[in-house]
């Protein structure tokens, strides 16, 4: 009986365990379960985050102004006189006076011709006009006798002329009484006017005396003035043979030598004015329009460093779409050759109104993202995150000038990479654009 007793007591605790392990299991397996639901999800760098997570950024915020930019452009000295000064006559060279960048004067003689040929078209030119004058002075002395005589006729035709009338009045009135024939009356008619004849001949001749025949007066008086003409031409000419400095300046290129036979028209050599230089560069209509009358410029040639302002011009684009612009230099830069390559530095405000442009607000470029071929920035709107498209007018460094915002808008810079439209975010920092 005691054994059966102690054989009871001991198969009741092992009994007790076996029914409490399937009930042990269930719950560890239920808190392993609850463990799994909670855990976080580790390093998924693809899953999204959590909705309520709130981002801290960084805004600036958004003013008008305009972006001020260095341009270079390479220009080309220019001269506001500039001449090839061409041989108004023909000939060989016989001296050149003066070198290549030497200065002259206005008139000053720079090439001298072989004068031969004209002083003889000259000598042979002033001839004709003696021979032409002599002529004349002859025939004028011969019209002058000859003009007493041939009013001496005409005198006496008049007188005859009178008497012939007054014959014929006296024929008349004895007609009429009967004291004279009919054929008394016609003679003394025929006879005056044969008076009147001759009397109109007498004048005719005086009138015509020294005009007409070898001895024209007025043919001989064209002969003088047309030597006159071809003496002052041959005078011109032979000046010609001095070719010389029409203005001030400096012999930019001397392309004839002693020897050379040069035509009317050739050129003899170059002069520029040095003393009122300017510098001529292309530019894009753009910039073109930001660079009005009296802009100043920077100019750059080897060790020389000069300035000058913009000049007016018409600023209309060549076929190669480009504006060219001249700018005036300052002071007196003799020393720059004409047609010199030069950099010229100019600023620009880009975008703003001083720059009479479209206009816009000042953000940083880091504010700025792509999204569907679009620009845009994102804007804190009391703690969410929104998202505007906007239109770049400028970008110089790393500032840009965009349409599309307000001034005083609070944009997001720089952009965080998961930053979405309407994200909860709260401000780190503040700032405004320079």
């Amino acid at each position: 009986m005691k054994r059966r007793t102690l054989a009871l007591l001991l198969c009741a605790p092992l009994l007790l365990l076996a029914c409490q392990r399937p009930g042990t299991a269930t719950t560890k397996a239920a808190a392993g379960s609850q463990a799994a639901q909670t855990a976080p999800a580790g390093n998924n760098l693809d899953a999204a985050p959590s909705k309520t997570t709130t981002l801290q950024v960084k805004v600036v915020a958004a003013r008008a102004g305009s972006l001020e930019v260095v341009r270079s452009a390479s220009g080309t000295v220019k001269s506001s006189r500039d001449s090839n000064v061409a041989a108004q006559a023909s000939g060989a060279v016989a001296r050149v006076l003066v070198q290549v960048g030497d200065r002259v004067t206005a008139g000053q003689a720079v090439v001298i011709l072989n004068s031969a040929v004209l002083r003889e078209s000259l000598n042979s030119a002033q001839l004709q006009l003696q021979n032409a004058q002599l002529n004349l002075s002859q025939a004028s002395r011969n019209t002058g006798q000859n003009s007493g005589q041939l009013q001496a006729s005409v005198t006496s035709a008049q007188a005859n002329l009178d008497k012939a009338q007054q014959t014929e009045a006296a024929n008349r009135d004895l007609y009429g009484l009967g004291g004279i024939s009919r054929a008394d009356l016609v003679a003394s008619q025929a006879a005056l006017a044969q008076a009147q004849s001759d009397l109109a001949q007498a004048r005719n001749a005086l009138s015509q005396n020294g005009q007409g025949g070898t001895v024209s007066l007025p043919l001989l008086t064209n002969q003088v003035a047309q030597a006159r003409a071809n003496v002052a031409q041959a005078q011109s000419n032979l000046a010609y043979t001095t070719i010389r400095a029409p203005f001030a300046g400096v012999i930019a290129t001397l392309p004839v030598a002693v020897g050379e036979y040069v035509q009317t028209g050739t050129t003899a050599f170059r002069l520029v004015d040095t003393s009122a230089l300017s510098v001529e560069f292309n530019v894009a209509p753009a910039d073109a329009s930001a660079l009005p009358t009296g802009t100043p410029v920077n100019i750059a040639y080897g060790d020389q460093k000069l300035t000058g302002h913009v000049k007016e011009g018409d600023r209309v684009a060549g076929t190669d779409r480009l504006v060219k612009v001249s700018v005036r230099l300052d002071g007196a830069p003799g020393t720059l050759p004409v047609g010199a390559a030069v950099q010229v530095r100019y600023r620009l405000a880009l975008g703003g109104t001083q720059s009479g442009g479209a206009g816009g607000l000042q953000v940083p470029v880091s504010a700025i993202q792509q999204t569907g071929g679009s620009n845009v920035v994102f804007v804190n709107a009391g703690g969410v995150a929104r998202q505007r498209a906007v239109g770049i007018v400028a970008e110089a460094g790393e500032q840009a000038v965009v349409s599309g915002l307000k001034d005083g808008d609070m944009v997001i810079s720089p952009i965080p990479p998961s930053l979405a439209d309407g994200a909860p975010v709260t401000t780190a920092s503040a700032g405004t654009q320079p």
